[in-house]
């Protein structure tokens, strides 16, 4: 009996303690850790945000991807939260299920009753319990971890589609520009080159009608200076002839 008394408090020993303290740090420290994470998803789906303020982003069907995008990264950012929780959660509980296994099997060892061997058997099956609902947490995590990267997958390709769309537009209204300005050009090129050629016919048109007038009224002259001359002529003569008579 001295024995079976002292062994219990074995169970106390400073290693024990130690040892759960340890389990329960563990919880506690590292898993917060790596509850961080899937924060960098949050971020991912973050960096969506400023290209809110793009012109690309303008385009309603952009415009509404991207809050689609933003209210599911939230939702699984949330969900991702509430799994690592219960890691953590079912880590403590797995870490007190086996250091109270622990202590019954040393404390089974120097006794024989059947109630320490069922408060062995009822330990091992929580300790079974724990690591399941454990296993099933995490399972939980790595789900909820996944949906994260694919959501931050979806904001990138958003954010992608934003910025070739601002791309496409830039390039549109650059086009547009320079099509107005290259035409304006060109209207001036062609109407310089059009009244030069309009202004070398006229002036052909204008020198062949000259010279045509010019020989019209030359020969026009012509007839005149000889009507003129044989008016002269036959009044000559008229004068002769009364002259004669006279």
């Amino acid at each position: 009996m001295a024995l079976a008394k002292k062994k219990p408090a074995s169970v106390t020993d400073p290693k024990m303690q130690v040892a759960e303290q340890t389990s329960v740090k563990k919880v506690t420290i590292k898993k917060p850790a790596t509850a961080r994470k899937p924060k960098a998803a949050k971020t991912v789906s973050n960096k969506a945000s400023p290209k809110k303020a793009t012109a690309a982003t303008k385009s309603p069907t952009v415009r509404k991807a991207v809050v689609a995008t933003n209210n599911q990264a939230s939702a699984s950012q949330k969900a991702a939260d509430k799994a690592i929780a219960a890691v953590a959660k079912a880590e403590v509980v797995l870490a007190k299920a086996s250091a109270k296994k622990a202590q019954l099997a040393i404390k089974a060892k120097t006794s024989n009753s059947a109630t320490t061997k069922n408060q062995l058997i009822a330990a091992r099956a929580a300790v079974a319990k724990a690591r399941a609902a454990l296993t099933d947490a995490k399972k939980v995590v790595r789900a909820a971890k996944f949906d994260l990267k694919v959501i931050a997958t979806e904001a990138a390709l958003t954010a992608k589609s934003a910025k070739a769309e601002a791309t496409v537009k830039a390039l549109a209204d650059t086009l547009a520009a320079k099509q107005k300005a290259d035409l304006a050009k060109a209207l001036a090129a062609f109407e310089s080159k059009w009244l030069a050629a309009r202004a070398r016919r006229n002036a052909r048109k204008l020198k062949l009608a000259e010279k045509k007038a010019l020989a019209k009224t030359a020969a026009a002259a012509k007839k005149i200076k000889a009507k003129v001359s044989a008016l002269n002529k036959a009044k000559v003569t008229k004068s002769k002839v009364n002259k004669a008579k006279a």
